[in-house]
């Protein structure tokens, strides 16, 4: 009877194990696919841009919005044809295919309220800046002038950059997070405007230092643009449509710089504004 009573202690203590084991599975699956849910779509892998980057990438630039976006925030875009994102029918320009990437990398879905238009320069939305403010209430207000028509309207620099401090000074007093984006390279970079164009980028900058405020962000497009296409053996002709636009290939490349930049900047959190 005891040896009887003994074996089938040990059965039952094996059935026990055999049950906490496949219990402690089970719960390891579900918590496998929690975390992989979760925080698995982050993609820092696609935050260094390689060459074959240039031409076609941006496969996530599919979706406007987060897998898994609990937010809605809005970005209101400030400039002119290039920031609208001419001749990128398909990515809708460099600003929306680093906020489409920004919404893929976090739980934030990022509304793009674009107000860039061709042929606008600073002096000319001064009076239309405050009123796009009140209409749109952004949380984010990305400024990214191409200063090309600036420099066609025969705008000074010392008034350019004025007029761009004004705009983040509008901006802040709105409590929207302000993002300097200094424009990507054109075909005018390297012949027309190559002395010039770079001094209103350096004005742009230099507003936006001058206010030494942790709601306002810098991300120099320009100079990467530059430094990578050199770094890369490269000529501005592959990622140019025309004399003053970039094709497609050059939005793309400017938009995995500016998505680097915000990624690095603000993380995987809501962009908010720092009281």
């Amino acid at each position: 009877m005891a040896r009887k009573s003994s074996h089938g202690r040990i059965r039952r203590s094996q059935q026990f194990l055999l049950v906490v084991a496949v219990l402690f599975f089970v719960l390891g699956v579900g918590a496998y696919y929690t975390i992989t849910r979760g925080f698995g779509h982050v993609p820092l892998a696609r935050a260094n841009v390689g060459a074959s980057d240039s031409g076609h990438s941006n496969k996530a630039v599919h979706s406007v919005t987060s897998r898994d976006s609990t937010l809605v925030e809005t970005v209101m875009t400030v400039g002119s044809s290039v920031a609208e994102g001419w001749v990128d029918p398909k990515g809708g320009g460099y600003l929306n295919r680093a906020f489409r990437e920004l919404s893929l990398a976090t739980k934030v879905s990022y509304k793009i309220a674009r107000k860039a238009v061709a042929g606008d320069y600073t002096t000319k939305v001064a009076r239309q800046f405050p009123m796009w403010l009140r209409e749109v209430h952004p949380q984010v207000v990305v400024i990214s002038w191409g200063a090309l028509d600036d420099i066609e309207a025969k705008t000074p620099i010392a008034t350019f950059e004025q007029n761009v401090r004004m705009e983040i000074s509008q901006a802040l007093a709105a409590h929207s997070v302000v993002v300097i984006v200094t424009t990507p390279i054109t075909r005018a970079t390297y012949t027309q405007f190559q002395t010039l164009e770079p001094r209103y980028m350096n004005a742009e900058m230099a507003a936006a230092r001058s206010f030494h405020s942790p709601n306002v962000v810098i991300s120099d497009v320009f100079n990467q643009m530059k430094s990578y296409i050199a770094a890369h053996h490269q000529t501005y002709k592959p990622y140019m449509a025309d004399g003053w636009h970039p094709n497609a290939a050059g939005h793309a490349l400017a938009g995995q710089l500016l998505y680097v930049d915000l990624l690095r900047t603000f993380g995987v959190k809501p962009i908010s504004f720092s009281a």
